[in-house]
């Protein structure tokens, strides 16, 4: 509720979700063909997995070599490198 008029008092701060739900659209389309998951795991990774594949998208970087270096650091049982994701805002 702290949050939910912010808008009033910062500067830059949006009033509504709508670029949030403008960046994740191209999942509904997925969702809706894949008829989605049947456990809670399968909603954890496919949330992980398209919010990978849209800030990869934003980011410009190509998506597989991501997902081969996060596999490649799990099985590895190191932490992938995220300085890319981290660098700063989506938008």
């Amino acid at each position: 509720m702290n949050a939910l008029w912010l808008f009033l008092v910062e500067e830059g701060v949006a009033p509504t979700n709508n670029h949030a739900e403008r960046m994740l659209r191209f999942a509904v389309p997925w969702c809706r063909r894949s008829q989605g998951t049947a456990s809670e795991k399968g909603n954890r990774w496919v949330e992980r997995i398209l919010s990978l594949r849209q800030t990869c998208n934003i980011r410009k970087r190509p998506l597989f070599p991501e997902l081969v270096h996060a596999l490649s650091s799990y099985f590895n049982d190191e932490l992938p490198a995220l300085g890319w994701i981290e660098g700063g805002r989506l938008n």
